[in-house]
């Protein structure tokens, strides 16, 4: 009754007609505030998990930023991690993505210094001192005691100064002269070990130009950084042939995985992409990169037109056209689906949550891959262990994700986390069936990192051109590294072939990491120490 009053309470009080008809408009009136209500209510719902979803946002950018750039992970556990076990004394901690050597804290002990060049100095008694003081008879030699310090020389320019003798007939005035190895640069001041140096300390080691020039006015040598930048052009330009030969026989092989990250480009000005080409299995491994000013998938489309096998890749829509190809076969990266579950424990810190339950599920798959890794399990056996191991664990995992989608926030974080994953399975479930390809593109994504690391020294590329010799020289440094060189010394080697290669005298495809003569290039690093040698002793 009450509410009857209060409903007829609404109605204004000019309206007309019977008291039936303003009863019948109030109750009009009253359905369409509920309506408004129950509008307003959903949409205030909407807004309140719109503010959740850019708070999520916020906190994985604030951690992405700020925070630690590991995956997030259960209390009492650690992340994944293929960093190849070290050399030295070990020992075995458990971590999530498998059984990983503990390295030592490091001392000198354990350093090995059997490789580098000794240099003896020996302290001796004064002659008076060699009297006992006690009893004032002559002491006699007993032994000796070695302790050993690692020492370096400062960093040494030295001017090369080439002498050819010349030697004339009477006779008929023939002259000859004594040949002299080409310049890797003609008419360049550089010699090919400064060239190495300059390309190590860049690409290597992630050193601009400009600094290079001020450690090299410290020396006592005036050299521009455009100078530099020009030398290394020009050695990067000799050397193209041998990245044409990383190209052949990295689109030759039949598993490749793909990777891509941004960089600057100066000239035009904008965002470019570093494209990385991985082959695991050609010797230790080789990796190529290309430059684009575009993340279309047409590059890699154009690129690998006549690859065909295996790729794997992330979820990126740019493989699509890839993965659909029919001498293709597309495969995930497991680390990208279990990273997101990663980025949302970093948010909710929760151990008890979904996301670490999800990472918790995925670890046994990791200790697999770790077991098999560490004992060079054949591709055939690696195989058998996935489907008998591997494959129960994945299925259940995919029941869980499917009946927990519906109970989470349908445009959190965690919403979205799963449902990347479901939507990827069909090929991150692919490696179960392939003793070859990986569980994820891990390795290729470390790499990238080493480039991450460079641009935040070199800041950008200067156009195009210089970024494919940014990219050939990131290649043959990563690949070297991959392949049991030192990088130094193959770089030089190099260097010193430009001539050869330019000529047609040596093929570049024996020039690759995995396919140079390893005793001609150890001869050519004994030359180089034999020479130091001698121009110290001199000096």
């Amino acid at each position: 009754m009450h509410g009857n009053i209060i409903d007829i309470m609404f109605i204004s009080t000019t309206e007309q007609g019977t008291p039936l008809e303003q009863l019948e408009a109030a109750y009009g009136q009253i359905s369409v505030l509920r309506f408004e209500k129950q509008q307003c209510e959903i949409k205030i719902a909407s807004l309140e998990e719109e503010v959740i979803r850019l708070k999520e946002q916020l906190q994985l950018a604030q951690q992405r930023h700020f925070g630690k750039k590991r995956d997030g992970i259960p209390a009492g556990e650690s992340p994944a991690d293929d960093t190849p076990p070290q050399n030295g004394a070990e020992q075995t901690t458990t971590v999530a993505s498998y059984l990983r050597k503990k390295k030592r804290k490091s001392c000198g002990h354990l350093a090995d210094l059997s490789s580098l060049p000794h240099h003896q100095i020996f302290h001796d008694l004064s002659e008076i001192d060699k009297i006992c003081k006690g009893c004032n008879n002559p002491l006699y030699l007993i032994g000796e005691e070695k302790t050993k310090q690692l020492e370096i020389l400062p960093q040494n320019l030295y001017v090369a100064e080439h002498i050819r003798y010349k030697y004339g007939c009477r006779t008929c005035s023939t002259i000859l002269m004594a040949p002299k190895e080409p310049a890797a640069l003609p008419k360049a001041l550089a010699g090919s070990s400064l060239l190495a140096e300059i390309v190590i300390n860049k690409y290597q080691y992630h050193l601009p130009l400009y600094r290079q020039s001020k450690i090299m006015a410290s020396l006592g040598m005036t050299i521009p950084d455009n100078t530099l930048g020009n030398w290394v052009s020009g050695v990067g330009a000799g050397l193209m042939l041998v990245g044409d030969a990383f190209w052949k026989a990295i689109l030759g092989v039949r598993y490749l995985q793909v990777d891509e990250t941004p960089v600057k480009i100066l000239n035009p000005e904008k965002k470019g992409y570093l494209w990385t080409y991985f082959a695991p299995h050609i010797g230790g491994g080789l990796v190529i990169f290309e430059l684009s000013l575009t993340r279309s998938g047409s590059v890699a489309e154009k690129r690998l037109i006549s690859f065909k096998g295996a790729l794997q890749t992330d979820g990126y829509n740019g493989y699509q056209g890839l993965r659909h190809r029919k001498d293709i076969e597309g495969f995930g990266c497991i680390t990208h689906a279990r990273r997101k579950f990663s980025e949302v424990l970093k948010i909710t810190k929760n151990p008890d949550g979904v996301a670490a339950c999800a990472l918790k599920k995925l670890k046994p798959l990791y200790e697999l891959e770790a077991m098999m890794r560490e004992q060079s399990l054949s591709f055939h056996t690696r195989k058998r262990l996935r489907q008998k191991i591997a494959w129960p664990i994945l299925k259940e995992f995919n029941a869980w994700l499917r009946k927990t989608l519906p109970l989470v926030p349908p445009r959190s974080q965690l919403a979205s986390a799963i449902q990347y994953t479901l939507n990827q399975w069909p090929y991150l479930i692919k490696y179960c069936r392939h003793g070859q390809a990986e569980i994820d593109t891990n390795w290729v994504e470390g790499e990238i990192r080493n480039v991450a690391i460079g641009r935040r020294n070199w800041l950008f590329m200067g156009n195009e051109d210089s970024g494919a010799v940014h990219a050939l020289f990131y290649s043959l440094i990563l690949s070297a590294i991959m392949n049991g060189l030192n990088p130094r010394l193959y770089m030089h080697y190099l260097i010193t072939k430009i001539h050869d290669i330019r000529r047609g005298d040596i093929d570049p495809m024996t020039l690759l990491p995995h396919t140079i003569d390893r005793e001609l290039l150890k001869k050519f690093g004994a030359n180089l120490l034999a020479n130091a040698k001698i121009i110290l002793n001199s000096s």
